[in-house]
């Protein structure tokens, strides 16, 4: 869907501001927009990926595949798991799925001299975000990516784990020159890339920030928080130790324990702001409602302490929703969009639920 500056739908957009993929049970985890307007939409769907190209005013692009619509049939991609999507500089398109590595021409059809038949076989078949550096070389992380809508059971955080970052080559081989290999470890979830403007690369997502236990009953248990992970990387795939010795954690606390990053963007002063959710826990003791949260960094990889409360921000959107940040963008005025859903959690038994996209501006300074 596209907004006006002001919030509101452009109703000059699609219909009524919004656009529709033209086939249903889809669930698009991916966008850009070419430099000349046309945006280029990826989704998954049972037992098939798809890359579909709208117009400027959100009509479908019949010239791109076939009626708009491209199907890629070995990109298999289930609903619910994300995968990457760049576009090259010529307007060639990359997307992944299901472990392989696609490249489709700018008209939609499989590039057949990319790798075999059009694909290569990546090192991990779950992608989380994929970019392009200047070079032309590609940058893919695996690890644990943002939720794409909201789902029982009511718990969205996911299992604080490592994730990766590799390197490929323009024509789909591994770089074996970065990192171990093609490949760098990454303490935290890996759901989100960014590359500085010095080549630096930055990856963010979810770990633990307080390793604490808990007495119930007269029983010890682990009752570990999570939050924020930021790492930086030198171009060459190792850990940048000048970038508060290589990883910047935050966590939201008590009442927050649940903190989840899912996306990042970088300022034109080259500080960095981390989003995604900052989950509360209910009654039954289980992470069932979460707020949009939001985190500045410096560029030695501080907390920004002049953004919001300390270098954070959360924003509730209603009462016991389940509310995340699945995308995040820094406008030219300096203001920070984050977009992604809020609503409430599954009924348990039955019943419907309306999750509802969910974006929000924040002043830059």
């Amino acid at each position: 869907m596209r907004l006006n500056t002001n919030g509101t739908l452009d109703g000059t957009f699609g219909v009524g501001g919004i656009a529709n993929f033209g086939t249903a049970g889809v669930q698009a985890f991916a966008m850009v927009v070419q430099p000349d307007g046309k945006i280029v939409a990826a989704a998954s769907g049972d037992e098939t990926g798809l890359v579909t190209r709208f117009n400027v005013d959100g009509s479908l692009d019949t010239t791109f595949g076939k009626g708009g619509i491209a199907t890629p049939s070995s990109l298999i991609s289930e609903p619910g798991v994300s995968n990457g999507l760049a576009v090259q500089p010529n307007g060639e398109i990359l997307l992944t799925g299901f472990g392989l590595m696609g490249r489709l021409t700018s008209a939609g059809q499989l590039d057949t001299s990319f790798g075999v038949g059009g694909f290569v076989p990546l090192a991990s078949q779950v992608v989380t975000a994929m970019t392009l550096q200047s070079d032309g070389k590609i940058l893919v992380t695996t690890g644990a990516g943002a939720p794409t809508e909201i789902l029982a059971p009511f718990s969205l955080a996911p299992t604080p784990q490592p994730g990766a970052i590799a390197r490929y080559n323009a024509n789909g081989s591994l770089d074996k020159t970065f990192g171990a290999a093609g490949q760098a470890a990454c303490v935290a979830s890996a759901a989100a890339l960014a590359i500085q403007s010095d080549g630096k690369i930055l990856v963010a997502g979810t770990i633990p920030s307080a390793l604490l236990t808990d007495i119930t009953s007269g029983r010890t248990f682990a009752a570990n928080q999570t939050g924020f992970g930021l790492v930086r990387y030198n171009s060459n795939g190792s850990i940048d130790t000048t970038f508060n010795g290589g990883i910047a954690i935050t966590g939201f606390g008590r009442a927050f324990p649940a903190g989840n990053g899912f996306s990042l963007a970088i300022q034109s002063n080259g500080e960095i702001v981390v989003a995604g959710q900052a989950g509360a826990l209910g009654a039954s003791l289980a992470f069932n409602l979460s707020s949009f949260a939001l985190a500045r960094y410096t560029t030695t990889g501080k907390p920004d302490t002049t953004f919001g409360t300390k270098g954070t921000v959360i924003t509730t959107i209603g009462q016991g929703n389940i509310s995340f940040v699945s995308a995040l963008v820094v406008q030219g005025d300096g203001k920070i969009v984050a977009a992604g859903n809020s609503g409430p959690p599954p009924p348990s038994v039955g019943g419907q639920y309306v999750p509802n996209f969910a974006i929000a501006r924040y002043l830059g300074q």
